[in-house]
């Protein structure tokens, strides 16, 4: 062998890779979270609303899967999808016309404004999806009934877009 010829140092597997199994199994068990919801509660979701919220969370974990997939694969469709994954966990959002959060596996919120009296939300329309006991968490409601505006970043997507943008530099 040269010094050139490199051999294995073991099992490594890159943190890019790591980022897309988390994607495509979280994107996986958000459908099926949703697939179960419109099974057991179908019939009782009449408003429009409601359902362009299933819609757009639906939309959302196929999102997940495609940049899980394209990571994967080193693609470069797939290292922007997945800042875009990445980007759409950072802000958490409770105000009385919206409240939004979503994130997979870990979540380490930094809180900007806290101005609320009360901290119950009775969504009207809305999907809140926690199918592995908060390793995927996704709450998305309009018109929440909250006085009061919440307002945190979320730092862990914040890191992992940083080593994405590592790996897409490296892959280029």
């Amino acid at each position: 062998m040269t010094s050139t010829d490199r051999t294995p140092r073991g099992f490594a597997l890159p943190l890019d890779r790591v980022i897309a199994v988390i994607q495509i199994v979280g994107g996986i068990a958000g459908l099926t979270e949703i697939g179960e919801r419109i099974y057991r509660d179908g019939s009782a979701i009449i408003a429009a609303t409601q359902w362009l919220v299933l819609l757009a969370a639906a939309l959302l974990m196929l999102l997940c899967i495609a940049a899980g997939a394209l990571l994967w694969k080193r693609r470069g469709l797939g290292f922007s999808l997945s800042l875009l994954v990445q980007a759409s966990q950072i802000p958490i959002l409770y105000t009385a016309g919206v409240a939004y959060h979503f994130h997979m596996i870990a979540r380490l919120p930094v809180t900007l404004v806290a101005n609320v009296s009360t901290m119950s939300i009775t969504p009207s329309y809305g999907i809140g999806l926690e199918p592995f006991r908060g390793a995927l968490s996704l709450g998305l409601y309009l018109d929440t009934g909250l006085t009061g505006t919440i307002v945190a970043l979320n730092l862990v997507p914040v890191v992992l877009c940083i080593i994405l943008e590592f790996f897409r530099q490296r892959n280029r």
